[in-house]
């Protein structure tokens, strides 16, 4: 229904007239439109905001940037759930509200550089220059989430790019993105996707 100018950069238009009825399917690639999907439903099923959640975000030339994205219900008069208002912060150009959070930009780096490796949470405490207490709390409280769960969440997102752009087998893109048990990698794919990760290259195809 519409953007601001930064969400119009974003999307690679000029004008807010090649936006407005528009769907994810018109920018996104499929690997993480399912996941915007799921929390769209979730908004408009609870009528409940999901706040603060880091994801990937393609650019227009098809790399990755990291944002954090809130979501929340746009109501009719009768309250009941219409549509969703988003808002994007890019994690890498932050204002300077945001400068705490910058000595995660050095976690994000060295993830970047190690996904396919074994990767400890005191190895990202380290990156980040702080106690791995500290890095726990902190971590969670920006990213919503722990970060076991989002480097799993990360490997995923690696992983939904190999299966749609590579003919790797499925036990190499997992252990290419750093699951050594392939059964491990079939559940969480289909935990994060809702889809095995087979049938979602299948489905791609």
């Amino acid at each position: 229904m519409g953007g601001n100018p930064a969400q119009l950069a974003k999307l690679g238009v000029a004008s807010e007239t090649e936006l407005v009825g528009k769907s994810d399917t018109d920018f996104f690639p499929t690997n993480l439109i399912l996941q915007y999907r799921k929390d769209d439903i979730q908004v408009m099923k609870t009528g409940k905001a999901v706040l603060n959640q880091v994801e990937p975000v393609s650019n227009p030339d098809g790399s990755i940037s990291w944002h954090i994205t809130s979501k929340y219900p746009l109501r009719n008069a009768k309250g009941e759930s219409i549509g969703i208002m988003g808002i994007m912060k890019d994690f890498d150009r932050a204002a300077l509200s945001w400068n705490l959070q910058r000595p995660f930009l050095k976690v994000m780096d060295y993830i970047d550089t190690h996904y396919s490796e074994e990767i400890l949470v005191k190895d990202l405490a380290v990156a980040a220059g702080l106690s791995m207490s500290q890095f726990e709390r902190r971590f969670t409280s920006i990213f919503g989430q722990t970060p076991s769960r989002f480097l799993v969440r990360y490997r995923l997102t690696k992983a939904s790019h190999l299966l749609a752009n590579s003919d790797m087998t499925l036990g190499s893109v997992a252990l290419e993105c750093g699951f050594c048990d392939h059964s491990h990698f079939s559940r969480s794919f289909t935990a994060m996707f809702g889809v095995a990760p087979g049938e979602y290259r299948r489905n791609l195809r």
